[in-house]
């Protein structure tokens, strides 16, 4: 066995593993050679696909002995590749775009997360392309929680669906006329707008029925086990505020084109530079 070898049987078996672009081709190609180098007979083929945003391998031998280190390999690059971009190799991690697990970077994650636009001219815009335009819109449908609509227009009963997930969601969800959406929920759609208070963590008037709609962080009160794990409501909102400013899973970076909510006047940063080191340490 020599490196031109193993060269070779690296190449021929990379495109065996189904994926969903080239950005994990490095980590397939280290994986591939630690194969070789381990004792995988070089003649027979290996697969791998992407799944559920991780990358598996499949692999077997009546060597157990050479299993357990096959085993080892496959956990260590599963282990990286949700860490790694599928489309461009860089730091990534594990996002849901419609339902799909992937991982990706911030700048093709955000690529392929839409976010909802409304032009001064009504028109209703998703990744720089309308989609339709709130005049042509015939009749509004909400799920039971108000977190997804269903805008049908005039043109061959065209049929669009937005959710709470996107960004500008509750503000396209304002913007519809009221008369559009059915009787029995126009009332229900009307208070939402009229009964938000603000959110002392994120800083928006966005509570709703107790959650925030913005941060997703419920409301303080003084009982249960709010007051058991932090004991007065600062210390609950410092510590909310806190992860909201680490930003671990860059929500914060997607929502800042959300403008739905109306910004508090007098809202207060209750934690110090001194604070937020303390509690990444606890974190990471």
């Amino acid at each position: 066995m020599n490196k031109e070898e193993i060269n070779l049987f690296v190449e021929r078996n990379l495109i065996n593993f189904s994926v969903n672009s080239t950005g994990w081709d490095d980590l397939i190609r280290k994986l591939l050679f630690e194969f070789a180098v381990a004792g995988w007979n070089m003649e027979h083929r290996v697969f791998g696909k992407e799944k559920f945003g991780e990358l598996r391998c499949y692999t077997y031998s009546e060597d157990e002995s050479l299993n357990k280190r096959l085993k080892n390999i496959k956990d260590k690059y599963s282990q990286l590749s949700v860490k790694t971009c599928e489309i461009c190799g860089s730091e990534g991690k594990m996002r849901t775009i419609d339902s799909w697990q992937t991982t990706l970077c911030l700048s093709h994650f955000l690529e392929q997360q839409p976010i909802i636009e409304i032009d001064h001219k009504e028109n209703i815009r998703r990744s720089n392309k309308t989609i339709l335009n709130i005049k042509n819109i015939v009749k509004a449908d909400l799920e039971y929680d108000l977190q997804k609509v269903w805008l049908y227009t005039k043109e061959q009963g065209e049929r669009f669906s937005f959710s709470w997930q996107e960004p500008n969601y509750y503000l396209l969800l304002k913007t519809i006329p009221l008369s559009l959406f059915p009787e029995d929920r126009q009332n229900e759609v009307s208070m939402l707008f009229q009964s938000l208070s603000d959110c002392g963590i994120c800083g928006y008037k966005a509570v709703y029925q107790r959650s925030c709609l913005r941060c997703h962080n419920e409301s303080w009160n003084d009982s249960g086990y709010f007051i058991e794990d932090y004991g007065e409501k600062s210390n609950y909102i410092k510590e909310c505020q806190m992860d909201i400013f680490i930003d671990e899973d860059d929500y914060g970076k997607y929502f800042k084109y959300d403008q739905s909510f109306e910004k508090s006047p007098d809202h207060e940063i209750l934690f110090s530079s001194d604070d937020l080191r303390e509690y990444e340490k606890l974190l990471f």
